[in-house]
């Protein structure tokens, strides 16, 4: 079976600083393949590389067999590649059900244009879909803002799947919240990578170990290891860069 996601030979530098240096992926489909290292490693600017927010120096990224290097995000997400970020990006004062309405609704190729207008499209019917699958059918009519933290995580992660990628990027989905919090985002990921291939970034040792089938370890910009939990866990290289024996790094 093809592969989700490729990535080849991936390199950004910034003036004399190497970031990211020959990093390649392999993304397969329905899978959950975690990006990890050390602050600094380089993790978030080889997302950012794959994504579209950066343009990598060096490297080829292939999206369910067609090359996207240099894509723009929008043009990766029409493609079938979605992505969250460290901070929470949702529109407050929207609806849960807007929110993720006018993401159906701009995968669709339609504009945002208001609500009133939106609100009578097959766009609001998928975006209850989304909101059923992710347990979020409750909070329907409530104001986004509201939402307590990590209600506010799950909902991006409901406007990502809006756009119907086929992989789907997420970037310290549990930062900030509380181990049970952590816990449902974790068997939430799980579950989601029955119908997309996700490539997740992650602090969290324990939940990238208990929902992860590939992990990569990056550190000083470089790859230093990629397998299965167990094979990563008994790595000594992995756990010098754990444990604070490589040199320090400055890039995040």
């Amino acid at each position: 079976m093809a592969s989700a996601l490729v990535v080849q030979g991936l390199s950004k530098s910034f003036g004399a600083l190497r970031a990211v240096e020959n990093v390649s992926l392999d993304v397969a489909p329905n899978q959950v393949h975690s990006l990890i290292g050390p602050n600094g490693a380089g993790k978030t600017t080889a997302f950012n590389c794959i994504s579209g927010f950066l343009r990598p120096d060096v490297g080829r990224i292939w999206l369910n067999g067609q090359e996207v290097t240099r894509w723009p995000p929008h043009r990766l997400a029409s493609a079938g590649m979605a992505r969250t970020f460290q901070i929470t990006k949702i529109f407050s004062e929207l609806s849960v059900l807007e929110n993720v309405a006018l993401a159906a609704r701009s995968r669709d190729g339609r504009n945002l244009q208001m609500w009133r207008r939106a609100n009578h499209c097959a766009a609001k019917e998928q975006a209850e879909e989304v909101l059923r699958t992710l347990a979020l059918s409750a909070r329907t009519d409530s104001s986004a803002g509201q939402l307590a933290h990590g209600e506010k995580r799950v909902l991006e992660i409901g406007i990502a799947l809006a756009l119907r990628p086929a992989v789907l990027l997420l970037d310290e989905p549990t930062a900030g919240m509380s181990s049970r919090e952590s816990e449902h985002i974790a068997a939430l990921i799980r579950k989601l990578s029955s119908r997309v291939s996700v490539l997740l970034v992650e602090h969290d040792m324990e939940i990238v170990l208990g929902i992860s089938d590939v992990v990569t370890v990056m550190t000083q910009g470089r790859i230093i290891a990629s397998g299965s939990p167990a094979q990563i866990t008994r790595d000594p290289e992995v756990q010098a860069a754990y444990l604070g024996t490589a040199e320090p790094e400055f890039v995040s």
